[in-house]
């Protein structure tokens, strides 16, 4: 059998208390009887002490010591009995040991001691049994659990080496062929000691790796967890359904059957052994029941019905999964008024914006007149607060509003009779509030190159950051149009909600940007801001040559320059990355032929090496883009000899 922790504290409390007795006779003069057998499982010799304290009425005149050994699971055979000596004491109040060799070689694993006690007149009493585990000590060393990341659907490797230390004066040494348990299923150690398992995570015993844990072999317990791995929690969908028809009566049983499934990589999977809590919630949310689910994800919840009221249905989180929540309906207890086509809305609300409760109450299918009905609400779904109170008119009806919409939270509707004997509620919805946003320290900023830089911040109502990557849309719109035109989106930065983003534009004119909102947050406001923005770049060969001339026919000639640009007369500066234009026109003829096309670099310079073959004249092209002008260099003449 496989060694458990509950074995080891019951052998601990065998040591540590008195020994139950089987006396052979009627007779009970034994007061007080403790058996012990211990040894050194680093000594050489392996001898166990088993001693035993005993104090009686009557004298003890012998003790024997018995001696079983289990060769397998639920075996025990007799190895040996062994009178135990007097240490000590008296023959009333004393102690009696005995030595044993053990042999781990011939009967490892398992054994166990009992004493039989002979009286002075000729009774006997028999102790339990005191068990012991002859075996080699072993260590678990080197533990690792990889990847350093996992969810639900990742599998999870443990791998260690086991050693094994015989005697106090021997070093450790690797450990072959020795039982490693997992959660999942054991495995054997290579000769060097190593062992390695695979499973998905399920719990912290995942990654639990259990060596020598047959109670019958030669190997010592010993057991090791390896280091946790980041672990990401998997959502969930619970399903509950009430089963048991409604109207009950109080003290009926009510059940509720459903599923627990996780949104694993492969679509929903199963969540087995979850545990799964019921609620009613009449006045307050009480606990009626709680159950696991089985292997296929499905479980079955029965309590007894004493208040009616909505149920709720919750799985616990765990390592790999979140929480999860499901709310099949209410159960109605005969008498009980209750409430129908109840409508909660809006979800979301907005901050500080109404939320509606309309519906009818009704006592066996009678409309219940001028009832006071309150509007309750709670940020837990445990906790509740009265937020509005109304009455319901002569069909029954009610209306409720209210404006306490500051935060998420649970919202239903309550009745109680004046004397308190009756009440209803009505299913809990969930609902969520969409905080209001603004954008703040809005500008726009024209940088050199018809550079236009949007920037700003996206916080909160009240002025507190978002925490969250949230995106801002941006548009343009032109002088003397009326048509603003999208531009791009950037996102808000989760750490303090601020926002920059880029453009080129030759345009005047005016730029705006918001976030238009989500399930969490209303949209912001659209502050607008002007930007002048330079005209296109005028550009200039500020430099040009094409050298040497003369030049000797078959030798190098360089076409170089400089290509700078300037806005409004304004100062030049260098045109980097341009495309500038080789062109060459021999002497007598009238079309220019394209020779290369060349990159102005970070200076705004450029340079080309041709070969001399006739006369005629150098020039180069810019040809301009959007931003910029384009601009000839003029031509020069090259003599070639």
């Amino acid at each position: 059998m496989r060694r458990t922790r509950t074995l080891a504290v019951l052998t601990a409390l065998i040591v540590a208390v008195t020994t139950f007795l089987v006396p052979t006779t009627a007779r009970a003069d034994v007061t007080y009887l403790a058996l012990t057998a211990d040894y050194d499982r680093l000594s050489a010799d392996r001898v166990a002490t088993v001693s035993l304290e005993v104090e009686s009425e009557s004298a003890i005149t012998a003790v024997e010591a018995f001696v079983e050994h289990s060769p397998e699971e639920d075996v025990w055979a007799p190895l040996t009995s062994m009178p135990m000596t007097h240490a000590s004491g008296t023959a009333n109040k004393g102690t009696w040991q005995a030595e044993h060799e053990l042999d781990i070689e011939a009967h490892p694993g398992a054994t166990r001691y009992k004493a039989e006690l002979t009286m002075a007149d000729g009774s006997t009493y028999t102790s339990d049994w005191r068990y012991l585990d002859n075996c080699y000590q072993l260590s678990i060393r080197d533990l690792t659990s990889s990847p350093a990341e996992i969810d639900a659907d990742t599998p999870l490797t443990v791998a260690g080496r086991v050693l094994v230390q015989k005697t106090r004066d021997t070093a450790p040494q690797p450990a072959a062929d020795v039982p490693v348990w997992n959660s999942s299923s054991p495995v054997r150690t290579a000769a060097d000691g190593s062992f390695s398992f695979t499973h998905l995570y399920t719990n912290f015993i995942s990654l639990q790796a259990q060596a020598g844990w047959q109670w019958y072999d030669q190997w010592c317990e010993v057991s090791e967890f390896a280091p946790s791995p980041e672990i990401t929690r998997q959502s969930v969908e619970l399903s509950a359904e009430i089963v048991t028809p409604q109207p009950v009566k109080a003290g009926d049983q009510v059940t509720v059957e459903g599923r627990l499934q996780r949104n694993g990589a492969d679509g929903l999977t199963a969540v087995a052994n979850a545990p799964i809590a019921g609620y009613v919630t009449a006045t307050e949310k009480e606990l009626v029941g709680e159950t696991y689910t089985t292997e296929d994800g499905t479980y079955r919840l029965t309590f007894t019905a004493e208040k009616s009221g909505p149920v709720t249905v919750q799985s616990a989180e765990r390592d790999i999964v979140w929480s999860g929540t499901a709310s099949p309906g209410q159960i109605t207890v005969e008498g009980d008024p209750e409430f129908s086509e109840v409508e909660i809305t809006p979800s979301p609300v907005d901050y500080e914006k109404p939320i509606r409760a309309t519906g009818l109450l009704a006592n066996a299918g009678t409309p219940m007149a001028d009832a006071t009905v309150w509007l309750l609400f709670s940020a837990d779904g445990e906790n509740w607060q009265k937020m509005q109170r109304g009455q319901t008119t002569s069909a029954g009806r009610f209306d409720l509003q209210s404006t306490e919409t500051t935060q998420d939270g649970f919202w239903r509707v309550w009745y109680e009779s004046a004397d308190g004997s009756a009440s209803a509620s009505s299913d809990v919805r969930q609902v969520k509030v969409r905080y209001g946003t603004q954008l703040d320290n809005y500008k726009v900023e024209v940088g050199p190159g018809a550079t236009v830089s949007v920037q700003g911040r996206l916080l909160r109502h009240d002025g507190s950051g978002l925490g969250q990557e949230l995106p801002i849309h941006i548009y343009f719109m032109a002088e003397g149009e009326s048509t603003w035109e999208y531009q791009g989106v950037t996102n808000t930065s989760t750490r303090d909600g601020s926002f920059e983003k880029q453009f080129t534009s030759y345009e005047d004119g005016y730029w705006t940007a918001a976030f238009w909102g989500n399930d969490e947050f209303t949209r912001s406001n659209a502050p607008i801001a002007h930007a002048d923005v330079p005209g296109q770049f005028t550009t200039k060969f500020a430099e040009f040559g094409a050298s040497p001339s003369p030049v000797a026919a078959g030798e190098a000639i360089t076409v170089k320059g400089l290509l700078t640009r300037s806005v409004g007369g304004g100062a030049a500066e260098v045109a980097p990355n341009k495309a500038v234009y080789v062109y060459f026109l021999p002497t007598g003829a009238t079309e220019w032929e394209q020779k290369a096309v060349v990159q102005t670099n970070t200076a705004g310079r450029f340079e080309k090496a041709f070969t001399a073959e006739q006369d005629g004249y150098w020039t180069v092209w810019f040809f301009g883009d959007e931003g910029h002008l384009s601009v000839n260099s003029g031509s020069k003449h090259v003599d070639v000899q």
